[in-house]
């Protein structure tokens, strides 16, 4: 069942979600900040029946946040307000926090041998899962999550694109993925590896047995797109099981951008057919974020920097912060 929300704004916020649900651009994350944001209204402001900038003061930066935390915390909250305002239901200002804020998180690269053992790691700690655990949830995390995690690997998906992938979006006849809702409101398309799409005809089929006329790829229990904190805790539970190094979901995208960027330190400088279509594939908005990568791969980087000297750093800039986000 749904649930409601409690504070004078409650008519209000269903009619921007409902607006955000028709445009592609809403998600179970937005959903639950947006919940917590009514809390505090309802737990400071019980009687209020105007929205002024003094109740904005939940979305100011805490002290336990950094890096881009804090915005990823409130961007419901302020585009909220931005919708309240073209409709003059409020005159509150939108303060939102400055985005590309520096972090110092680096994404792990993987060797060989990590992922070799996180997936064997991975396929045996859901197979033991659904034997002790005979729930719906545990049978669909046995079959699911093997799947997702490779599925990252194999085609630099966001963790987010491939939570929210809907089944009608996926072409196993022609190995073609349609990214219909990611961070923004672009769209682009990801053609699948040979490997990859077996593993996928093979999930599918198994899925439409356990869940018939499922509405996401990765469905949770109750046929809704699953939570960020599904894949986070997952992960860590299989890769901390043998690895200390910092390591999340997210980097298995990384690692595919660097994957590919490392198979072209042969191929000269006619690189930028390649650098494009990579570009495209990770759904990134202008190719600079593409550029970022370079600075996680050290061969084709030392052989640039012997190369280009002084204007290394002008042309490849550092992997902006929003590629460590979701």
């Amino acid at each position: 069942m749904k649930r409601p929300f409690r504070s004078f704004l409650a008519p209000l916020f269903e009619e921007f979600i409902l607006s955000r649900q028709a445009a592609g651009q809403w998600s179970n994350t937005y959903y639950e900040n947006l919940h917590f944001f009514d809390n505090h209204i309802m737990a400071n402001y019980p009687a209020a029946d105007t929205l002024i900038d003094e109740m904005t003061s939940w979305c100011n930066p805490r002290p336990t946040e950094n890096g881009n935390s804090c915005r990823v915390r409130t961007t419901a909250i302020w585009n909220f307000i931005g919708y309240a305002r073209k409709r003059k239901w409020t005159e509150s200002a939108s303060k939102r926090n400055p985005t590309n804020v520096p972090c110092a998180y680096i994404p792990h690269y993987f060797t060989q041998e990590e992922l070799t053992s996180f997936f064997l790691e991975c396929d045996s700690y859901f197979l033991e899962l659904s034997l002790n655990k005979k729930g719906l949830q545990s049978r669909l995390n046995r079959l699911e999550l093997p799947v997702f995690f490779r599925l990252l690997l194999s085609s630099g998906m966001r963790t987010c694109e491939a939570r929210w992938l809907k089944c009608q979006n996926v072409d196993l006849d022609n190995g073609v993925i349609e990214i219909e809702k990611s961070k923004g409101a672009d769209q682009h398309r990801i053609a699948l590896h040979e490997s990859m799409l077996s593993i996928l005809i093979a999930y599918d089929e198994a899925m439409s047995k356990l869940m018939p006329r499922r509405e996401y790829f990765f469905p949770d229990r109750h046929n809704n797109e699953h939570s960020p904190a599904w894949e986070s805790y997952h992960f860590r539970n299989i890769w901390y099981k043998s690895n200390t190094a910092v390591a999340r979901a997210y980097d298995l995208r990384s690692q595919y951008a660097v994957t590919n960027i490392t198979k072209w330190e042969n191929h000269g400088y006619e690189l930028s057919g390649k650098l494009l279509f990579l570009s495209r594939s990770m759904g990134h908005k202008n190719i600079q974020s593409t550029y970022g990568y370079f600075h996680l791969t050290p061969m084709l980087t030392d052989k640039l920097k012997r190369n280009t000297e002084s204007g290394f750093n002008n042309i490849l800039p550092q992997l902006p912060d929003h590629e460590n986000q979701e």
